[in-house]
Formats: C-alpha cells, structure tokens, sequence
C-alpha cells in the first residue's frame, strides 16, 4: 500500500484577504511558496501515456498475427483445416443413378415343394403355390452359377397394394408375417416328391425375412414402419457353382400366395452380391 507523501509545508493556510497589520499569506511560508506545475508538462505526459498505448497494441497485433502464421493448418484441430461438407452430397448423382441398369442378381428356385404336417404321407411335387401356416412348410432348392466370391442372401420381396393389382397378382395372410423363419438344409436330401416323414432335417437357422410391401404414404407413428428395409438373412458364400436348399416356417401366421417368375416380385427368393 503506498503512503501517503508528507509535505516538506507542515501546514498551508487557505488564502484570504490581508489582515488587519496588512500582512499578506505569504508571510505564513517559512520558505518560498511551491511554483505552480506548467500545464504544458501535463499535456506533454498525456500525450506520451497515448502514444505508448498506441504501440503496445501494434506490437501486440503483429505479435499474434506471426505466431498465427505458424499455426499448421494441416492440424486436424485447425478449423480452417477441416473439409467443406456438400449440403447435399447426392444431388449431383441422381442423373446417373436413373440410368443404372445393374441390380443384385436374383435367382427363381426350380424346386417349390409344400410339407404338410397335418397329413404327413401326402407326397407333394413341384408348384407354384406357396403355402405357409403352422403344420405347413415350404422347401426351396437353387442351384446357381455365380461369379467367383459373390455373396446371397434369402429375402422376400412384396410389392405394394397398387403394383400387385396392376401385375393380377395377390396374396393371402394372417397373424405375424414380419419374422418368418429360413432353416438350412440338405441340398442333396431333397427328392424330386416330398412328405411331411421325408422332408429333410433342419441344420441351422439361416435367418428370417418380412413378408411386408412397402408403406404407400409414409406415417411415423406406424409400427411397422421401415420393417422392408430390415437386413434379409445374413449373407452367406454362394461364389460359382452354388447349391442351397432351405425351409421356410411360420409358426404364427397362415400364408398363401402364387410365386410367378415376372415383375414385381413376390417371392421367397435368393439375391446375389457380387
């Protein structure tokens, strides 16, 4: 804390008039009285304090502006680093993406053969009717020949109310179709006549697939919203010359429909990666 400096003057009297002797204030000074501070001196310290400040900031200036030069803008934390992202990066894409022609292969089975366990020696051969319910299970057989380390998966394809009109195509469901069960099998254990007693034993499950068409008008609020786009069955090696074979169960649902091979799909059916 600074002290306070004390006067050389141990008291300094207010001016006034002169007394009655006529002696002036000055007379109470035991030495000279202080000359007063020049108002030039006060301009010239004012004006030096500005021109101070003044090149501090300049020097503080060109100071950041040279260590910013040393930034590494390559740094992935620089911001003026960081990539410009395209609002809408496929915009520029969908002139070519409407003249692709390419799409996943897609097998039609040869083998449709329906099991029925509620009349397990009936002996059933190749159709186009599919029939699904609790005691009846599908067996589907492929053999393909695909390019060397392609990938397949198993899905269904539904079209939607208006393309199955337009099509003379239809189908007939009850209960939960959303997860209906693809089982491998044996490709070699299928006979060209199947029963209930002969089908062939499961081996794994392969996966499941929905049996759903697409939302004409999209509602958020439906449940069942998206469930076409769900992953089909995981993929599984079917490069060159492929065989599979597999069931297709329902446990909670009743099925029926004509697999046709014609657009638009509607099917259980093997899709080719490759």
């Amino acid at each position: 804390m600074t002290s306070m400096r004390r006067s050389r003057y141990s008291y300094l009297p207010l001016l006034g008039k002169p007394d009655d002797e006529g002696t002036s204030p000055e007379h109470f000074f035991e030495g000279q009285p202080p000359e007063k501070q020049s108002p030039h001196l006060i301009i010239w310290l004012t004006s030096m304090i500005s021109l101070i400040s003044i090149l501090v900031a300049v020097l503080l200036h060109f100071n950041s502006t040279s260590e910013l030069s040393l930034v590494d803008v390559s740094n992935p934390h620089f911001v003026a680093s960081l990539r410009k992202v395209t609002p809408y990066p496929n915009l520029d894409h969908l002139a070519d993406a409407g003249k692709l022609k390419s799409a996943p292969m897609v097998w039609f089975p040869p083998y449709i053969v329906r099991a029925n366990a509620a009349d397990p020696d009936r002996m059933y051969t190749t159709s186009n009717t599919v029939t699904l319910s609790p005691s009846d299970s599908m067996f589907y057989r492929f053999r393909m020949k695909n390019p060397a380390n392609s990938t397949c998966y198993v899905f269904a394809p539904v079209p939607t109310p208006a393309k199955l009109q337009s099509s003379n195509k239809s189908y007939v469901s009850e209960g939960d179709v959303s997860a209906i069960e693809i089982w491998n099998i044996s490709y070699w254990a299928l006979p060209a006549a199947l029963s209930w007693n002969t089908r062939p034993p499961r081996q794994s499950l392969m996966g499941t697939v929905n049996f759903a068409p697409p939302p004409e008008i999209y509602n958020p609020e439906d449940e069942r919203d998206g469930m076409e786009l769900r992953p089909p069955t995981p993929l599984f090696d079917c490069g060159g010359d492929s065989r599979i074979a597999f069931e297709v169960t329902c446990s909670d649902c009743k099925l029926s429909f004509e697999q046709i091979m014609s657009d638009p799909a509607l099917a259980f059916d093997v899709a080719v990666l490759g």
